[in-house]
């Protein structure tokens, strides 16, 4: 944190708590006492109205304030939850960011506004099986540099369920994150069309020197689409929906007895275990391949349990 930044977040510490002490100050910004003194020398000569208080610490002189940021009570609710969801689900250089953010956003609310959106952001917390993502990964950052100055990518890509790697030039356009996996949004050279890249599938990514100009027209093409239709029991159905498959796409059909719901997936293998997990629950009408994979896959795990 560079001294500007440390001089404002220390003001906003200030304006928060009606006394603080200087050790306290110090450990809080890792600096020594004799900073913190520095500091609020510098703060005086700004104008700033600070206390020095022997023994008991410092505090602003009352009535003086920072004007609050103007945000309603749901604006202000919906920028810490995004700061918390932020600082719970990532790691590196911009989670200390985040929180700053977080702090000072706090601070500079009105109290009303502040005390009730505290209240909320207090009791919920963002939980997720995945790993945090980090933010600092050289791949992720190598591509953001290309998106941001338009530069051609020359990647080594592992298609699915492939022997080798593939060569490719693409113009990337948009970086996103879903179920857990970072995916790159680019114009293929070499299949001359839009199409989505895993992150983990890149074996290396080379930025070159070539640039590129505004984004292609086209509709994303992936791998094919694969439509499935299961039917569940309807005394599954409730706990089918809590656990959705993220290639859900409509229910087809629905009786007393169950319910047909169709998906789509890139490839068979991301849903097999899914449908599994519900045992004799489910039932797969189509496509026929898959029925045969899910029976043979049954047989070979009966057979391991006998």
């Amino acid at each position: 944190m560079n001294r500007i930044d440390r001089l404002f977040a220390i003001l906003l510490t200030l304006q928060n708590k009606r006394r603080i002490r200087a050790q306290d100050l110090a450990n809080q910004f890792e600096i020594s006492r004799r900073t913190v003194y520095r500091d609020m020398s510098a703060l005086n000569q700004m104008g700033v109205p600070i206390s020095a208080l022997p023994g008991e610490g410092f505090e602003l002189v009352e009535g003086y304030y920072i004007p609050p940021l103007m945000f309603n009570e749901n604006e202000a609710i919906a920028l810490l939850l995004a700061s918390r969801l932020l600082t719970q689900q990532t790691t590196g250089s911009i989670t200390p960011g985040a929180e700053s953010a977080l702090a000072k956003i706090k601070v500079a609310l009105p109290e009303q506004v502040r005390s009730k959106a505290e209240v909320l952001t207090n009791i919920i917390s963002f939980v997720t099986p995945k790993a945090k993502f980090n933010l600092d990964d050289p791949q992720l950052l190598l591509i953001q540099k290309a998106i941001q100055e338009k530069r051609v990518i020359h990647l080594h890509y592992h298609a699915y369920k492939k022997e080798q790697s593939s060569e490719r030039d693409v113009e990337p356009h948009q970086l996103f994150y879903a179920e857990g996996l970072w995916y790159l949004e680019a114009y293929c050279r070499t299949r001359k069309g839009m199409r989505d890249f895993r992150l983990s599938r890149i074996d290396k990514a080379t930025l070159q020197k070539e640039t590129f100009g505004k984004k292609r027209t086209g509709k994303i093409q992936t791998q094919a689409i694969f439509v499935i239709k299961i039917r569940f029991e309807q005394n599954t159905v409730r706990w089918v929906r809590e656990q959705q498959h993220y290639g859900y796409q409509k229910d087809e059909k629905q009786t007393p007895q169950n319910v047909t719901m169709t998906y789509h997936v890139n490839h068979e293998s991301e849903i097999i275990p899914w449908i599994l997990s519900w045992g004799a629950s489910a039932e797969v009408l189509s496509p026929k391949e898959l029925r045969k994979t899910l029976r043979e896959t049954s047989l070979k795990m009966t057979n391991l349990l006998t």
